[in-house]
Order: structure tokens, then C-alpha cells, then sequence
């Protein structure tokens, strides 16, 4: 077997994460939209949930990455006999790194030397060489909590949360072995007790408050402890109720759906993060393994935009001030129809989000992704290893 072969078939599928991972960036997009509209006085929603759950999403982006990326090293670990640090890491570069760069050079060259260029003001609360310094240590929470970085950056922070994470993470699973749930558990309560008290402003300036309260690596750890019980336990797992009961399914995916588009249910600040803390979690799970869902999401439009799902989300704000320059810059729309001027609206910054994403995806991202699977994809199983279960 050539060592591509044995990379293919060392792959994890998991049916349907690929359409979650889509409407997770969709909802972000969404949440930009009206914030931007409503700083340069534009017309914008001014109530319904729909529109403002981007941050919502991200955490569930955490989750879902807490969740995908432990499954891998412990399939790796049953695979190999081994975890390989060193080709995790370089799987993470050649992932993440390109864009993120990317986007982050052209953010500092767009705010600090072509508006100035054009004559358009933009006020830098801070110095280059800081910036360039904060983002190339991959702090971009950091630079996003002490400075107003502008939006075409501020995506950057969560892939800043996630590197961190990921940072200890792997050589944590490698070490622990059996006692990976005991970890799961201690990073959740630990860091859930964080973001508590930075809400009860226990760490100070508002810049130290919104850095630690952005370090949810409680979504992080669900996601990771529930790929340990499908891993480990998978079928004592699907028995549960919450994925064996069709009728508590549709229970759980109606408080999802209130959540997300209308809110009628007043859960509070600790409620919510519970809340999807729970759901994000079972989604997950069921959608990617459980052959009771009742959640079919798996088709060939959704998987193909979760694939560019990352480029949706890091050059979404490209768009996003296009979109603002365009309708700012004409009037047909004005005196007309809101509904329609919201779906002309919304219609061009998702058109042209989507089509970022596909260039950014099949013209940079594309390659490395080729490296990474050539290079530092799992190894085949020993001879003298035991067989690994079939991916789901």
C-alpha cells in the first residue's frame, strides 16, 4: 500500500459535520451584517434573534473543533500505536496558517497603509510592530481585546483560542491515556469557572474581562469528552436517550431552533452557555454518529460550503464592507421596499462571501491541504496492531 493510499484510507468520516460547520459560519456572517449596517447608518434588524447569534456560532465552532480533532488523535493512537506531535502540528500549519496570515496581512496593509492611502480615516489605536508581533504569535484574542483591531481582522480571534488550545492539547491526550475524561472534565470546570467570574468583572479592565471571557475552552472540552465516549463507548453512548429517543430529539432540536431564530425562552447569561454547551454537544454526536437522527443534513450543496467553510469565515468582512460601500455609494434602493432591500443586501454579501471562500479554497488553501495530507497524514496500523473500527 503507497503511503497516500494508507492516508486515505486512515481518514475519519463523519457525515453531515461538514453542513453544521456551514451554518455555523452562515450565523456569523449573519451577525456582522446589521453591526456593520448600523455604524454607518444604514437600515438594519433591529430585533429578531436570526441575526445575532454570530458569536453563538463560534462557540459552537469550538465545540465542534474540541470534538473532530480529539477523535483524530485517539483514532491515531488506535491506528498507529502512537500520537505524532510533531505531524499534528504541521497538520494545524498547513491548515490554518496560510489563510490566517494571509487575511491578517492584508488587515494591517488595508487599515494602516491603503485607506490612509485613499483618504478614508480610520483610527490605529496601536503600533504596527505590536500587532505584527501579537498576531504572529498567534494572540490575536490578545490584540482584539486591547486594541480595536477593525473587522476585516477581528475574525482572527478564535483561530487564536483554538491554537492555544491546541497548543497543550495534543501532548495532554498523548500522556493521559485512560484518564483523558478526568482531563476533559478538569479543563470544562476550570475554565467555565473563568468565564464566570470575568463576567462578574473578577479580572479587571474591560480589555482583561473580554480576553478571559472569550477562553471558552469549556465548548472545547464537551466536544472533546463526548468524541472520548464515541470513541471508547460508542455504543453505551448512542443508547442514551438523548440520541436512542426520537421524540427527546425533536425536544432538543426545537430549543435549538428557539435559541437560534426567535429566543422566547429567557435563559440568562449562565443558562445560554449551559444551553448550548448541552445542545452543541448532542448535536454533534448525533448528527456525525447516530443512526436514529432525525436530522438528515447531509447533502452535496451544505458539504461542499462547510468544506469552505473557513474561508467563508475569515473573508466574510471582505464582503461585508463591499456590500455597505455599494449601497452607500447608490440610491435605487432608498424609499423602496425593506424586504427588499434586505435580500438585495443580504443577497450580495452571502453571493460574495461564497465566492471568496471557492477562490480562496481552490486557489490557496487547496494546495496545502494536498501537502498536509501527502506529508503528515496518519500512518497505516502496524502489522502486530489490533484491527481499528470502521470510520462512521
Amino acid at each position: 500500500m503507497s503511503s497516500e493510499t494508507a492516508a486515505a484510507s486512515a481518514k475519519v468520516q463523519f457525515p453531515g459535520l461538514n453542513s453544521l460547520r456551514f451554518l455555523a459560519a452562515f450565523f456569523v456572517v449573519l451577525g456582522h451584517v446589521p453591526l456593520n449596517q448600523e455604524s454607518l447608518g444604514l437600515p438594519h434588524p433591529n430585533g429578531a434573534a436570526f441575526f445575532y447569534r454570530g458569536a453563538f456560532a463560534v462557540s459552537f465552532f469550538f465545540t465542534l473543533s474540541g470534538f473532530l480533532i480529539t477523535y483524530l488523535l485517539l483514532d491515531e493512537r488506535q491506528r498507529t500505536g502512537d500520537i505524532r506531535i510533531r505531524a499534528f502540528y504541521l497538520r494545524r500549519v498547513c491548515r490554518i496558517w496560510p489563510l490566517y496570515f494571509a487575511v491578517v496581512f492584508f488587515g494591517l496593509f488595508f487599515y494602516n497603509g491603503l485607506m490612509p492611502l485613499l483618504g478614508m480615516h480610520y483610527r490605529i489605536e496601536y503600533r504596527l510592530s505590536t500587532a505584527l508581533v501579537l498576531y504572529t504569535l498567534l494572540l490575536p484574542n490578545l490584540m482584539n481585546s486591547l486594541y480595536t483591531v477593525g473587522g476585516l481582522l477581528n475574525p482572527s480571534w478564535s483561530i487564536g483560542v483554538e491554537e492555544q488550545f491546541y497548543l497543550l492539547w495534543a501532548p495532554a491526550v498523548k500522556r493521559v491515556r485512560d484518564r483523558l475524561p478526568a482531563l476533559c472534565w478538569a479543563v470544562f470546570a476550570v475554565s467555565l469557572l473563568f468565564f464566570s467570574l470575568a463576567h462578574y468583572n473578577v479580572f479587571g479592565p474591560y480589555e482583561w474581562k473580554k480576553f478571559v471571557g472569550q477562553l471558552k475552552f469549556h465548548f472545547m472540552a464537551a466536544g472533546a469528552l463526548c468524541a472520548w465516549f464515541l470513541h471508547r463507548r460508542r455504543a453505551g453512548f448512542l443508547r442514551l436517550p438523548v440520541f436512542a429517543s426520537r421524540l427527546l430529539q425533536v425536544a432538543l432540536f426545537a430549543l435549538l431552533l428557539d435559541f437560534y431564530l426567535l429566543s422566547l425562552i429567557p435563559w440568562g447569561w449562565l443558562g445560554e452557555e449551559l444551553l448550548q454547551l448541552l445542545l452543541y454537544s448532542w448535536l454533534l454526536v448525533n448528527v456525525a454518529a447516530n443512526p436514529r437522527n432525525v436530522l438528515p443534513l447531509d447533502n452535496r450543496v451544505f458539504d461542499y460550503l462547510g468544506t469552505i467553510s473557513y474561508g467563508i469565515y475569515m473573508l466574510h468582512m471582505v464582503a461585508v464592507y463591499t456590500a455597505a460601500e455599494v449601497f452607500l455609494r447608490s440610491s435605487w434602493w432608498r424609499g423602496g421596499s425593506l424586504v427588499f432591500y434586505g435580500l438585495a443586501y443580504y443577497g450580495l454579501v452571502l453571493g460574495l462571501t461564497f465566492l471568496l471562500a471557492h477562490l480562496s479554497y481552490r486557489w490557496f488553501e487547496l494546495p496545502f491541504l494536498r501537502l498536509k495530507d501527502r506529508r503528515f497524514s496518519l500512518l497505516p496500523m502496524p502489522e502486530t496492531s489490533s484491527p481499528a473500527p470502521s470510520a462512521p
